[in-house]
């Protein structure tokens, strides 16, 4: 299993749930005083909220998010990257990505969307990805050909390049 794959931006969340529940476990098998009750139960208040205030949301695409949306189906096909910088799958996708870019300039419209910026935070739902890096294949049309979640097909893609 991938463990690029198997984290998402949710990932410390869960993390921090699981352990504020082993945490809870150890604090009332010890009979907890009203006080420690009253933290306890604001810890769960806050990462329900925070879990709310961080997930995707359906948004109006603006700027530079509607430039990509538009980009998409206008006649060149698009390889669509959602990767954050501290995305150790995502760092190290990077050199071939580059050369993919390089190599079919003319052909393919590469766009790089960092999950965390603006225009990734307005894309992320209408797209309906989890994970980092996700790469989404459109034809030249705007039909979504393939997905690749955690790793990159450089072989799958090629072999669509060479299709007329």
């Amino acid at each position: 299993m991938n463990l690029g794959a198997s984290l998402q931006h949710y990932s410390v969340i869960w993390v921090a749930a699981g352990l504020f529940l082993l945490v809870g476990i150890l604090l009332f098998r010890n009979r907890p005083r009203l006080p420690e009750i009253l933290a306890f139960g604001g810890i769960i208040v806050a990462l329900i909220a925070l879990y709310f205030y961080i997930r995707p949301t359906a948004t109006t695409l603006m700027g530079e998010a509607e430039q990509v949306r538009a980009s998409i189906g206008a006649g060149k096909p698009v390889l669509l990257e959602f990767q954050s910088p501290y995305c150790v799958g995502c760092v190290a996708l990077v050199p071939t990505i580059d050369k993919i870019e390089a190599e079919y300039q003319d052909r393919l419209l590469v766009l790089r969307i960092n999950i965390q910026d603006e225009v990734g935070m307005q894309l992320a739902p209408l797209f309906s990805f989890e994970y980092t890096p996700t790469f989404i294949f459109f034809d030249e049309t705007g039909v979504e050909r393939w997905r690749s979640i955690g790793s990159f097909d450089e072989e799958r893609l090629r072999q669509f390049m060479k299709t007329p």
